[in-house]
């Protein structure tokens, strides 16, 4: 009987964490207006695949999505300011094309969007001088030193954003998360006691949400969803001792439930979620880890996500191509 009430105490327990991590998302606009089809974001990308293959779309879409992680850092912003960033560039694509903008621009942009929208804040003219670093360093020479550029871009990002500003993010609740499963596993079903710790769980699930801020996969489920998909991923990935998810591409689609103590099904299972959504995410990222993989290891002429020259190159190409097909 003790067994009995610690186990429905910690179902209860995990109910409560998922209606907490849940509560203002559901009253949200980012549930209401930008919960998007998986469909309509692929569709988004119609016009760009006209003047580029599938796998070089991917490859631009990943450096993007890496440069405005790369920037944060240099700007020392935390890992809320850049994901908000990555959600925001990406629901801007979902109107609009490639080939018709500047993503650079627009991703600095979203950045410094971000920032304020986050109450961490950095000038313009910082976020506009590191910038500018960055991409002389890698060799683009066509975005100056220029605020008004920026200043200009904000406004027009702010109404494709149809000013949904708030996002909601998977972090939150990760290390809430984390500590519940671990405790779970340490009651006494089925005779055993897990080795991992709470703090090496949240780091991993930690990088694996950073990971999925790489993806659409924010743009088309809710937070707490994804939170839990990341716990149920790093508990698969733990016994490979990894820190670094990205190493795990080689490892099996089946690891992740082949590799899960029967207290750690139940804690996963106590969630009022399907397992069925949980398990589409799951394949996603995966598919992604693998999908990154490949780009990261194309030949080195290839190699869109490290040659800087060659991806601006695609870009001006796409543009030129653009405009060539509306001059037609």
């Amino acid at each position: 009987m003790h067994q009995d009430a610690r186990r429905f105490s910690t179902h209860t327990h995990t109910r409560t964490l998922a209606g907490s991590m849940a509560a203002n998302f559901w009253r949200s606009t980012q549930c209401h207006r930008w919960t998007l089809d998986p469909a309509l974001i692929v569709h988004a990308r119609h016009e760009d695949l006209q003047y580029v293959s599938a796998q070089d779309m991917a490859a631009i879409t990943t450096w993007c999505l890496d440069t405005i992680s790369t920037l944060g850092i240099r700007l020392h912003a935390h890992q809320q300011v850049i994901a908000t960033a990555s959600v925001y560039f990406q629901r801007f694509y979902t109107k609009n094309s490639y080939a018709a903008t500047d993503p650079i621009v627009v991703l600095v942009t979203c950045l410094y969007l971000a920032t304020k929208t986050v109450e961490a804040p950095v000038r313009i003219r910082v976020v506009c001088a590191e910038a500018s670093r960055l991409m002389c360093e890698r060799g683009y020479q066509d975005l100056p030193n220029y605020v008004p550029l920026i200043a200009g871009m904000e406004y027009y990002l702010l109404e494709e954003l149809e000013y949904d500003l708030i996002v909601f993010q998977v972090y939150r609740n990760l290390p809430a998360l984390c500590d519940a499963c671990v405790k779970a596993c340490q009651c006494p079903q089925g005779g055993g006691q897990t080795d991992l710790s709470a703090s090496t769980l949240l780091q991993l699930a930690w990088y694996i949400a950073n990971d999925m801020y790489r993806t659409a996969l924010p743009l088309s489920y809710p937070p707490y969803t994804l939170a839990i998909a990341c716990i149920y991923l790093a508990l698969g990935l733990a016994p490979t001792q990894t820190a670094d998810p990205t190493l795990a591409v080689a490892v099996s689609h089946d690891i992740v439930s082949s590799s899960l103590k029967p207290c750690m099904v139940s804690f996963l299972a106590g969630f009022n979620v399907s397992l069925s959504v949980i398990s589409c995410i799951i394949q996603e990222m995966l598919s992604h880890y693998e999908l990154w993989h490949s780009l990261s290891h194309s030949p080195p002429g290839l190699n869109l996500l490290q040659n800087h020259k060659a991806l601006f190159q695609c870009l001006y190409r796409m543009r030129e191509d653009r405009c060539r097909s509306i001059a037609l």
